[in-house]
């Protein structure tokens, strides 16, 4: 099935395709309003991956990513650095701590250098070390911030106002107890399963390849189930896909998925990274074992152009829904009054005020941020839930 995209997005989709190693046809005498292009390269953070492909093209934005590529390539490599420090460091203390995505990810590209990363994300997988490690880096100069909007990491920010994340799980609660019982059930595998990297030439902890690409998954998924997330992560699965890993690797891989019930949700992206980026059927057919209408994969990379870096395109995204109908929003509602009161949230007495101060506390976000009506973050969330309903998520 031959899809068409606007002309800028087939045009952006061909330059991924050369990141991934694939032959660049790009035209650059072609119908295609670069300005354009170069806005939508941004709003998914791939310019600096661009970079290599565009150089040696006479095109007036060539300049411009240049200057995006140098600035990704300082950002990241002060990243790296912190990244290793904070590895040894917690080290020290008998504290393991695994990178997750970041350089570790990065490191699967041709030039890791100019995949964008805004933070450190590191992971305490033993629960019982997790405190202690929030000590410690406050210990070491790191400030908590006075305002926490996660619940499964700790924000906190160094002197420069670099970021890092203390993560103490893997993602946010889901709408789903099953999942979420399974999330912190594995979640001490993820101490088990570690490998070093060395590709930066410095040392990190990272998941090994099962574990890795597990997470790339429940962190997509993630966003997917709120704003949404851009073509860059799509850029990770097919890198992360690839390249050769083991065959014990993938069994483990294909486990973890079974267990959480996101197989449909990993079949689908696999599809599209598969049509779309150059992904190689040959090294994803163990992912590949049930058909994906092609109507699925278009309507799921329509859904990731249209979104952008985590959503931030559009600002009537907010949330999509596992079902459609007025208990859908009620279960939604439900679960994002839990999300801002998780302790009181449990006792059952106070959810009529918990729900009027979720209510006005998402009225007063929304007006502060600039989003879209109601009417329409609500329209929207009903027309994305009709492509959540065909992941069969959890089951």
């Amino acid at each position: 099935m031959s899809v068409k995209w606007s002309r800028e997005e087939s045009v952006l989709l061909d330059l991924l395709r050369a990141v991934t190693g694939k032959e660049n046809r790009i035209n650059p005498d072609a119908d295609c309003d670069w300005e354009q292009l170069l806005k939508l390269a941004e709003s998914h953070a791939v310019t600096a991956m661009l970079y290599d492909t565009v150089e040696s093209l006479d095109l007036q934005i060539t300049e411009r990513i240049k200057k995006t590529a140098q600035t990704t390539v300082l950002a990241n490599y002060r990243l790296l650095f912190l990244t290793s420090y904070l590895t040894k460091y917690l080290e020290a203390y008998g504290i393991v701590a695994v990178t997750l995505k970041g350089a570790v990810t990065a490191a699967l590209y041709p030039v890791p250098e100019y995949r964008k990363s805004g933070d450190v994300d590191l992971l305490i997988p033993v629960a019982a070390d997790y405190e202690r490690a929030l000590v410690l880096l406050q210990q070491a100069g790191f400030l908590v911030d006075k305002e926490q909007l996660a619940l499964h990491h700790t924000d906190l920010r160094n002197t420069e106002g670099i970021s890092v994340e203390l993560h103490n799980t893997l993602t946010e609660p889901f709408e789903n107890k099953n999942i979420n019982h399974y999330l912190i059930k594995m979640l001490p595998e993820y101490a088990k399963h570690t490998v070093e990297n060395t590709d930066w030439g410095v040392r990190l902890v990272q998941p090994s390849d099962a574990y890795h690409a597990f997470y790339l998954v429940v962190h997509m998924l993630q966003h997917f189930l709120r704003e949404g997330f851009g073509l860059k992560n799509l850029c990770d699965w097919t890198l992360f896909w690839n390249r050769e890993v083991a065959a014990v690797e993938k069994e483990r891989f294909q486990k973890l998925t079974e267990r959480s019930g996101t197989g449909q949700f990993v079949r689908i992206l696999t599809a599209a990274c598969v049509r779309e980026l150059g992904l190689s059927p040959d090294k994803v057919s163990f992912l590949l074992t049930e058909p994906v209408r092609d109507e699925t994969v278009t309507a799921f990379m329509q859904e990731v152009l249209q979104a952008g870096e985590f959503g931030r395109a559009e600002t009537d995204r907010m949330v999509a829904m596992r079902r459609t109908g007025f208990m859908a929003y009620a279960k939604e509602f439900h679960h994002q009054m839990h999300l801002n009161f998780p302790g009181i949230g449990r006792v059952f007495v106070f959810w009529p005020l918990l729900w009027a101060l979720t209510l006005i506390r998402f009225l007063h976000n929304n007006r502060r941020l600039g989003r879209a009506s109601v009417y329409n973050i609500v329209k929207k969330a009903a027309k994305r839930s009709e492509l959540i309903e065909q992941m069969r998520l959890f089951r």
